[in-house]
C-alpha cells in the first residue's frame, strides 16, 4: 500500500473539514475528482476510510489510523525538502518553536532576531504556552522544539540542553498599594491574588509553596493571560506572583512594585526539548546555535536523531 504526498494531503483535507466540497476548494480540485481520489485510496487500503453520513465525511477506525500517521508523514516530507534545500545552499525552511511566556519574550525573541538578521530566508513560527501544552504540541509534531520551565520526563521527548539563563518568580503589587515593602506572610495572604487557572503549573507551585508556609491563597481573579495578570495587579489591590522579567516594564513605568518576600521567591531554569524520534531540520539546528545552552551537542553539519 503506497500513497503519494498529494493523496495524503487530500485525505487530510477531507478528514479536517469533514466535507468533500470544502476539502476540494482547499486542495484546488474539483469535487468529483477528489471523491474518486478518496475511493482509490480506500480500494488500495482494502477498507473504507470514511463513513458517509448526513453530517459529512467521518473517519472510520482505519481512517483514524491513517490520519494520525499522514500528518507525521507530511511533516517529514517538508523537513526532508528543507534538508535537501540546505545542501543546495538555499538556506530556507521554518523553525517551529514553543516556549513558556518568560523565555519566549526574552531568549526566543533575541535568538530569532539574530538568526533572521543573518539568514533572512528562514522563517519562525512561535507558540507561547504552558509546559503541558508544549509537550503535547511537540509529541503531535506541531512544533519542532520546546523551551520549558523545568525538566520534563517523557520517553517521547529528549533534552537538547539547559539554557544558560534563569529567572525569578516574585510577589508584585500596585505601585500605590498600601501594603509594606517587606510585609509579613500574614499581611501577604490576607490579600487576594490574580492567578492563572488551577491547571497551570505556576499556580500549583505557588499554592504548594503557600501550604508549606502554613497559608492558603485567596484568588480574586483567574486568567491565563500574563498581560491581564500584570494589568490587574497594577489597577487593583490584588497581588500577583510572576517572573521578574515579565514585570520589568511595569516596574519601570511605576505601575507595580516588587515586594520583599524572600520565602515566596523562586528561581526557574529552562530546558530545550525535541522529539525523541526523527530528524531536526537544518533551520531548527541553525536556530539552536543562537540559544545560550550549557550543553551544546550540535556540531555544524551534524544530524540529530
Amino acid at each position: 500500500m503506497t500513497f503519494s504526498e498529494r493523496e495524503l494531503q487530500c485525505f487530510v483535507a477531507v478528514a479536517q473539514t469533514g466535507s468533500l466540497g470544502r476539502a476540494a476548494a482547499q486542495v484546488h480540485l474539483a469535487q468529483p475528482s477528489l471523491s474518486r481520489l478518496v475511493q482509490r485510496m480506500e480500494a488500495q487500503s482494502g477498507q473504507p476510510l470514511f463513513d458517509r453520513t448526513t453530517r459529512g465525511m467521518v473517519l472510520t477506525d482505519a481512517g483514524e489510523v491513517l490520519f494520525r500517521h499522514a500528518g507525521h508523514l507530511l511533516a517529514d516530507m517538508d523537513d526532508l525538502r528543507d534538508e535537501l534545500a540546505a545542501f543546495r545552499g538555499l538556506r530556507r525552511g521554518t523553525v517551529r518553536v514553543g516556549a513558556v511566556a518568560a523565555v519566549m519574550r526574552g531568549l526566543v525573541v533575541k535568538a530569532a532576531a539574530h538568526m533572521l538578521e543573518l539568514s533572512p530566508a528562514l522563517r519562525i513560527e512561535a507558540r507561547e504556552d504552558v509546559n503541558s501544552a508544549l509537550l503535547q504540541a511537540l509529541e503531535q509534531r506541531e512544533i519542532d522544539i520546546a523551551l520549558t520551565a523545568g525538566e520534563i520526563r517523557d520517553e517521547a521527548v529528549s533534552c537538547i540542553g539547559c539554557c544558560d539563563y534563569s529567572d525569578d518568580f516574585a510577589v508584585f503589587c500596585a505601585h500605590d498599594h498600601p501594603i509594606d515593602h517587606a510585609p509579613s506572610l500574614e499581611d501577604i495572604f490576607a490579600c487576594q491574588w490574580v492567578m492563572p487557572g488551577a491547571a497551570f503549573s505556576p499556580r500549583a507551585r505557588f499554592e504548594a509553596l503557600a501550604r508549606s508556609l502554613g497559608h492558603k491563597v485567596s484568588v480574586g481573579m483567574e486568567t491565563h493571560s500574563v498581560e491581564t495578570m500584570a494589568a490587574m495587579c497594577a489597577a487593583s489591590r490584588l497581588l500577583s506572583w510572576l517572573p521578574v522579567p515579565l514585570m520589568a516594564v511595569n516596574m519601570e513605568q511605576d505601575k507595580v512594585r516588587r515586594l520583599d518576600v524572600p520565602s515566596l521567591e523562586l528561581r526557574r531554569h529552562f530546558w530545550v526539548y525535541r522529539r525523541s524520534r526523527g530528524l531536526l531540520s537544518d533551520a531548527t539546528r541553525e536556530f539552536l546555535r543562537y540559544l545560550p545552552l550549557r550543553e551544546r551537542p550540535i556540531e555544524h553539519g551534524a544530524n540529530l536523531f
